[in-house]
């Protein structure tokens, strides 16, 4: 079943898994199953998955990631990634 996670998280940060990653991962899925695998996915990289709702929602997650790149840029910093504050998600 599809769905879409990882979009906002840095190459650079992705192929440098010896280093923890500060950013959370937005996880969209219109199947509750297939979305618990992708936040299991994003909890044993060690990074911290959160339920972003259905599959559609894909599109507005995968538009901050221009967002990203612009604070990477005006920052000069080579891997921006954000934090869903607000609600407690617990890494399994």
């Amino acid at each position: 079943l599809p769905i879409s996670a990882f979009q906002n998280v840095s190459a650079h940060y992705l192929s440098d898994l010896e280093n923890s990653i500060e950013c959370d991962v937005l996880v969209c899925a219109d199947d509750k199953d297939a979305g618990e695998i992708g936040v299991r996915s994003a909890n044993d990289a060690g990074l911290r998955g959160v339920h972003a709702g259905v599959l559609a929602n894909y599109a507005a997650a995968e538009a901050l990631t221009s967002v990203l790149i612009a604070i990477n840029r005006h920052y000069k910093v080579p891997a921006a990634g954000m934090h869903i504050t607000g609600v407690f998600v617990a890494k399994k």
